[in-house]
């Protein structure tokens, strides 16, 4: 559980960099406000984050294991706002279905932050629902559905393979209710309708795990 909490705190760390990125250039002034409420969010849910590993006897500052237990794709900026809508449903959304996964967690302070992080977390959602249906009845349906797939590749791996030793071990103590492969099929699910709902029909492949960094929870292509 250490690493994954170590991971998830470094991931909500960098998604907040690159929202706030944005906070100053997306296309409208609406959409320019949530980066920067989104970024906030995610700045305050990392910092809530690593407090949990010190109670596991890690040492962590603000960039836990030296930050770098993040997505590849969180390495630098977003580079357009597809791949900014694209991160606001994926990577947000992958991180979200673990700590939704967290809420009745036997580690008493994750089950706590986890309560406060969803109700964070459902203004992020709306956000990237709403510009993911308005970005797919436009003329940047095709590059938003390739940032999608794009975005899918790295996200998809983040709970590890379907026997992820450690995932595992976290469900068995109670730490975590759902495992990997529940976690996949609850994103794909979600995902595949969204799109589905506005006439795009896509496939959300099953990752392999070659370039897979278990250590770092990171999937280098």
């Amino acid at each position: 559980m250490k690493t994954l909490l170590a991971s998830l705190a470094d991931n909500k760390a960098a998604l907040g960099r690159r929202y706030a990125e944005w906070a100053v250039s997306a296309p409208t002034l609406e959409s320019a406000v949530a980066a920067a409420a989104m970024a906030q969010d995610e700045l305050g849910h990392a910092r809530s984050t690593y407090p949990v590993l010190k109670g596991l006897g890690v040492e962590a500052n603000e960039d836990g294991f030296g930050g770098d237990k993040r997505f590849a794709l969180l390495d630098e900026e977003l580079p357009d706002w597809n791949a900014f809508i694209a991160a606001n449903l994926v990577v947000d959304g992958v991180l979200t279905t673990f700590v939704a996964s967290c809420v009745d967690s036997s580690l008493t302070p994750m089950a706590q932050r986890a309560k406060k992080i969803l109700q964070e977390e459902g203004s992020h959602r709306a956000h990237g629902e709403a510009w993911a249906r308005r970005l797919l009845r436009g003329e940047q349906r095709d590059p938003f559905v390739a940032r999608v797939l794009e975005t899918w590749e790295h996200a998809s791996r983040w709970v590890g393979p379907d026997d992820d030793a450690e995932l595992a071990a976290a469900v068995e103590a109670g730490e975590v209710s759902r495992t990997a492969a529940e976690q996949r099929e609850l994103m794909r699910s979600w995902l595949t309708d969204l799109l589905a709902a506005e006439g795009v029909t896509i496939t959300l492949p099953e990752p392999t795990f070659g370039g897979w960094d278990a250590e770092r929870r990171r999937w280098q292509p």
